[in-house]
């Protein structure tokens, strides 16, 4: 087999956030190395080669310093590599940049059997260019996947996968060629000292002059960044020193003084606006097979933003999805006779053809993000990707995500229509308004032979992060031996575990307890972050807690600035202290 595994090239932790002079992120002077994806994307190409016989090839898109992940995929066993670089590339957006790895792939010697990609990259989290390039390419996608085996029957090779979702596992059987997005637990990363690098003598170097003729860089780029804004800083953080039985001691004082031990009191929150007459700006929301919380998160916001466009909102929806809609925002439901991807993404493309949406929205989770990323290829729109908060920007749809450093980009939609995911556990949940008759539809879709779902199992975490009342998120300040010592509280206060992404990476929580941008939001009434540094990666999933106390022994941890009660101590002294203090305070309100 002929195995291409495309790579990355990210800054080793936080980068600055800063714009440079001509709009784009700076990334100058940050330290880098290769996204964790990718190096399990090029240790599944290395390994699926030998077993078969055939042969490797890394692609990376970048600067010529991003050579160097080339070399270490070299060293990790890698037969050849292929560098793409030129200035003219500054700036591309996803868009962009999977148009221009396809036209790299097109000057290869021999098409790849199998492409394979990272699920996500750490510095961007866009989880959609792996499906932009299936598109461009016309190729079947699946992802992210723990396992990939190939299989042959006469003429025909297979792959079989066991894709990774939140909430468990699929099997699914995909017809090659294919892309394929490979998930960080599929196996060890590819990790090469760099005193085994080879020198760049091996790399192939190509440029736009090799390409077939496009719009590159920026100026071709249908999603801008339009501005970097300092995250905000929600709560006003009481931070205690000094012995761990006095700092649990005042902790529980302040708790007490801040209501977290009292029945919690409805929340006072916008209802859903009612849409404006039909024909003005239409705002189109997938409905996938995504918690219902999130769809009508989803449903508020596009509601919101027909109301300032002075439209309506069509829900598209699958027909084992939600029907409980006009409620939360819908004004016409549209149902989709399939909801394989590819096919969806196509009767789409004709479906709008004659209605010319304002903008479609869809959840950041994967059916959602391979949907969109495919009709952003099909109609040149282009893709903002997991966004946490929509906007107006004069005539534009904007939206709001994290960009390292404790910053927030603002990115901004030039596209027609405008095409969104969004991390819905983010978005306010609006108060329902009255329910009413809708406009009801029905979209053909076909059937896609070369993807084949079999097996669907649900993990044992279900549902039970988004529903929990306290979270306690462990870093990996917790080592999982350590874990029993937490039980007491988890099981005096009722609460679930949650954990930072180095944790599930280590396979110590399953990734179904991953909380941040690139795992899951709840809302509990408090949340605990016991031995995680605060990276806001990983804060933005706990973003709408109520109360968050944190623990570290670091008075520096960035964790401290986003809390609202701060201990700076080994929680393993203080824990103690905490649950004597917390089994006073639940005893005496049950007295009570």
């Amino acid at each position: 087999m002929r195995i291409t595994a495309l790579i990355k090239q990210v800054p080793k932790g936080d980068h600055s956030g800063r714009l440079d002079a001509d709009g784009r992120l700076e990334r100058a002077g940050a330290v880098t190395e290769m996204n964790p994806w990718c190096r399990r994307a090029v240790a599944q190409a290395v390994r699926l080669a030998a077993e078969s016989g055939g042969r490797s090839t890394a692609i990376t898109m970048g600067p010529p310093a991003a050579a160097d992940v080339l070399r270490e995929a070299l060293a990790w066993g890698v037969d050849d590599a292929l560098h793409l670089t030129d200035p003219a590339l500054a700036g591309s957006d996803c868009l962009i940049t999977a148009r221009a790895l396809a036209a790299t792939i097109a000057v290869l010697d021999d098409r790849p059997d199998l492409i394979l990609v990272g699920a996500s990259s750490v510095d961007g989290s866009t989880g959609a260019v792996g499906a932009m390039l299936a598109e461009l390419l016309g190729l079947p996608f699946t992802g992210p996947v723990l396992t990939l085996e190939p299989h042959t029957s006469g003429s025909t090779t297979r792959l079989r996968t066991t894709v990774q979702y939140d909430t468990g596992t699929e099997d699914v059987d995909v017809q090659l060629p294919a892309v394929v997005a490979v998930a960080e637990r599929s196996c060890n990363p590819a990790k090469a000292p760099a005193e085994t690098w080879p020198t760049g003598d091996a790399i192939r170097r190509v440029t736009t002059s090799d390409l077939s003729p496009g719009r590159w860089g920026l100026p071709g780029s249908p999603t801008k960044v339009a501005n970097v804004h300092p995250a905000p800083l929600t709560r006003d953080p009481v931070i205690f020193r000094g012995r761990p039985e006095t700092q649990a001691s005042r902790a529980i004082t302040e708790l007490t003084a801040r209501g977290c031990f009292e029945a919690p009191h409805a929340e006072l929150v916008e209802p859903v606006p009612n849409s404006q007459l039909p024909g003005g700006s239409e705002v189109v929301v997938l409905v996938g097979p995504g918690p219902s919380a999130g769809t009508q998160a989803l449903l508020g916001a596009a509601a919101t933003l027909a109301a300032d466009v002075g439209g309506s909102v069509t829900a598209v929806r699958t027909e084992h999805s939600s029907d409980d809609l006009a409620r939360w925002g819908a004004d016409a439901v549209v149902t989709l006779t399939g909801d394989e991807p590819r096919p969806v993404a196509e009767s789409l493309v004709k479906w709008m053809a004659d209605r010319e949406p304002w903008a479609v929205l869809g959840a950041a989770l994967p059916w959602d993000r391979e949907v969109l990323a495919r009709l952003a290829v099909a109609t040149g729109a282009g893709l903002m990707s997991d966004l946490v908060s929509l906007s107006i920007n004069g005539t534009h749809l904007a939206g709001l995500k994290p960009s390292g450093g404790g910053t927030l980009a603002e990115i901004v939609s030039h596209g027609s229509p405008q095409i969104a995911t969004l991390r819905t556990g983010l978005l306010p949940l609006r108060t329902p308004r009255a329910d009413r008759p809708l406009d009801q539809h029905t979209l053909h879709v076909s059937d896609d032979p070369a993807v084949r779902r079999a097996e669907r199992r649900t993990g044992s975490e279900g549902d039970a992060l988004d529903r929990a009342d306290v979270v306690i998120g462990v870093g990996r300040g917790v080592p999982p031996d350590r874990y029993a010592e937490l039980e007491p509280m988890r099981v005096l206060l009722g609460a679930e575990l949650a954990a930072t992404r180095k944790v599930t990476d280590e396979g110590w929580l399953p990734h179904g307890r991953q909380l941040g941008i690139t795992g899951r939001s709840v809302a509990p009434r408090m949340y605990f972050a016991v031995g995680l540094s605060g990276n806001l990666n990983h804060l933005a999933g706990a973003s709408r807690a109520g109360t968050v106390l944190a623990i570290n022994t670091d008075p520096a941890a960035e964790v401290f600035a986003h809390c609202d009660v701060g201990l700076v101590a080994d929680w393993r002294e203080v824990m103690p202290h905490l649950v004597e203090g917390l089994r006073n305070r639940v005893s005496a309100r049950e007295a009570g």
